[in-house]
């Protein structure tokens, strides 16, 4: 019986479902996983016209940059140091996860992720 519960919940937490985040105050609604991508890389800094600041979360960084960029922690790595290498951009300010709330809640042109469960606008959920 333990066993069956402690299979059930491992699984549950490896399979735990992530939320993009901004502030309330935020004019951003949603946006695409492509749109992400392309801010997470700062391909851009805009979304639909708003600036934005992109925070990693220490935390469930590897899950995000798999599930939503697509790229296991080494190609991340590399692509981070080619672009500082050539010059052109330095990869997104990291948090812990306990700082999230408090980071979103002070600047509304915020974005970042968690998997903890927190009374901001969602505008993009990682499965």
């Amino acid at each position: 019986m333990k066993i069956n519960f402690l299979l059930i919940l491992t699984i549950t937490l490896l399979n735990a479902n992530m939320d993009v985040l901004v502030s309330k105050k935020s004019s951003i609604n949603n946006l695409t996983k492509n749109e992400l991508s392309n801010i997470y890389l700062k391909k851009t800094d805009e979304v639909k016209g708003k600036k934005v600041i992109v925070i990693n979360n220490k935390d469930d960084y590897n899950e995000f940059n798999k599930k939503v960029l697509n790229k296991n922690s080494s190609q991340i790595h590399a692509y981070w140091m080619k672009q500082i290498f050539l010059g052109r951009k330095v990869p997104p300010k990291s948090i812990d996860k306990s700082e999230v709330d408090s980071v979103i809640k002070k600047d509304p042109n915020s974005v970042t992720y968690t998997s903890d469960k927190l009374n901001e606008k969602v505008i993009y959920e990682v499965k």
